[in-house]
């Protein structure tokens, strides 16, 4: 027995050195490993299923967890990004990119423009900031991704740019803009954010942003996320066990062999399935993370605040989703108590609208009808909707098309989900204005009012999902032909979404428009 308990011994500290050898081995690999990233990439995937993501990138991470706000920005980083929304050959290119461990960029991807970021002691993207100085005018900016500025240099954000504008509008004045935009944060975090560290920096102007992670679905409230309650001692150990790299390694690989992403056309499949694109939110609400009675609670109570402290406000509808049922809400609070909003969606789409007029004015194309926004109520629909044809266009840009540029969509006209089957043209037929001008075009007809979902590819294998576009489905309301004739829908651009700089936020020159909005809203005040 002493000889087996002897063996037993020698086994377990065999086992123990091996473990600790490996552990050590890991966490020096990552070390060295990160140490070599320059640019860090954030990749896309529509509908973001990227699969598990591997241990190494954990100390890129820029959030961390928060007992009170959920999770905060990790203080004291500088970082490079590249864009990644961007065309690529297939939808494994993306994914391979964020399991990539080799820390460089592969040569797909080297040209992609990058983006700067700087997070301070405190864990914001601005400037360092203290008492405020005697004479200044500090507006604080308070708000999600928005705010904080995707996928941005520091100085093309909102907050920056609302600096600049303030100080080239007001001279005589001085004025301190600080940035307390925290990437997916809700309403709720933001007014605990408030509590707990704006107001006490005596903001004399606060500018208010949330709504839009405050309907995603998923599957939890953000106020019952925080319960202040510590971890049992029964579950530190397994807390800790979760902690070991070997630990998340194995667990990393596990989930990579179950994990199966959908292709694109499950995505357009349910897009279409979605009728009208509307979405019911009454069953929803359970599921998200700040019910729109709750949101409304939330951002009465930051305005609340800042004015108890004697500042003034101003809201900021950023969203891209006109149907948002926080959208009215915000409305409502800005009339009620009389504050100025910033309605960011019409600002970003008038801004497209004035791009897309001038794009089809400058290749000398037919100007595209008035876009539909949403189809009209079930009431004031015909009995039998008219047949409308419809030219759909999109610009080559500066990407080389070997073969032809296509659309794919769940309607038979547009290969019934089939890529790379209905190939546009550039050579002055089906719809096509002018050879050889760089805009492919295909005509197709559908039922007016009819929503219709689609992305392009470029010079793919038919049947592939290969020369795929941004990772982002498109979408348009086909308008009613009134005499008859084709339809010319607006020109679009293979590889970017005007006016944003993916599928959630705008570009720099979007924020700048935000900015200008912004000090509009102030001229009041200074008054």
């Amino acid at each position: 027995m002493r000889g087996f308990a002897r063996g037993v011994v020698k086994s377990l500290i065999t086992t123990v050195i091996f473990f600790v050898l490996l552990e050590g081995a890991l966490r020096g690999a990552y070390v060295v490993r990160n140490s070599f990233v320059r640019l860090v990439p954030l990749p896309y995937s529509v509908g973001d299923e990227y699969g598990p993501i591997p241990p190494w990138l954990d100390r890129l991470l820029l959030l961390a967890p928060d007992d009170t706000l959920i999770w905060h920005v990790v203080p004291n980083v500088e970082r490079t990004y590249v864009d990644i929304f961007s065309p690529v050959r297939s939808e494994e290119d993306r994914i391979a990119l964020l399991r990539r461990f080799v820390p460089t960029l592969p040569p797909e991807f080297r040209l992609n423009p990058t983006w700067h970021i700087a997070i301070n002691s405190k864990g914001f993207r601005t400037g360092e900031f203290g008492v405020k100085a005697p004479g200044v005018v500090r507006i604080a900016c308070v708000g999600d991704s928005w705010t904080f500025g995707m996928p941005v240099n520091q100085d093309e954000t909102y907050p920056n740019r609302l600096a600049a504008r303030t100080r080239a509008a007001y001279p005589d004045r001085r004025y301190e803009v600080l940035n307390f935009g925290i990437l997916g944060y809700s309403s709720f975090q933001g007014l605990q954010l408030m509590k707990s560290a704006v107001l006490d920096l005596d903001p004399d102007i606060v500018a208010i942003g949330f709504g839009m992670n405050d309907s995603e679905v998923a599957g939890y409230r953000d106020k019952d996320m925080v319960s202040g309650t510590p971890p049992s001692r029964a579950w530190q150990p397994m807390a800790a066990a979760k902690e070991l790299e070997f630990y998340k390694l194995l667990q990393y690989f596990a989930l990579r062999l179950k994990f199966r992403p959908k292709p694109m056309s499950a995505y357009l499949q349910e897009e279409a399935d979605t009728k009208d694109g509307a979405v019911d939110y009454d069953a929803m609400d359970p599921w998200t993370r700040v019910s729109p009675h709750d949101f409304e609670q939330n951002v009465r109570e930051m305005i609340r605040l800042s004015t108890a402290r004697g500042a003034r406000v101003v809201l900021l509808d950023n969203e891209l989703w006109e149907q948002s049922p926080y959208r009215p809400v915000l409305h409502r609070i800005a009339a009620d108590v009389n504050v100025p909003l910033v309605d960011s969606l019409t600002i970003v789409e008038d801004a497209k609208n004035k791009l897309v007029a001038d794009l089809e004015a400058g290749l000398h194309l037919a100007a595209s009808a008035p876009a539909l926004p949403a189809p009209p109520a079930l009431s004031d629909r015909p009995a039998v909707p008219a047949q409308s044809t419809v030219i759909f266009r999109v610009s080559r840009a500066a990407f080389d098309v070997p073969k032809a540029l296509s659309i794919v969509g769940p309607h038979a006209q547009l290969g019934d989900l089939v890529p790379n089957r209905v190939l546009m043209h550039d050579d002055g037929k089906d719809g096509d204005e002018r050879a050889g001008d760089g805009v492919w075009s295909v005509a197709a007809s559908f039922p007016a009012r009819t929503r219709v979902t689609y992305v392009y590819t470029n010079s793919g294998a038919a049947g592939r999902w290969e020369g795929l576009d941004i990772p982002h489905t498109r979408h348009v309301y086909v308008p009613e032909s009134r005499d008859g004739g084709p339809i010319y829908l607006p020109v679009e651009t293979f590889g970017q979404l005007y006016m944003q700089g993916d599928g959630w936020h705008p570009n720099a020159a979007g924020y700048d428009l935000i900015a200008k909005a912004v000090v509009k809203a102030l001229a009041g005040y200074e008054r």
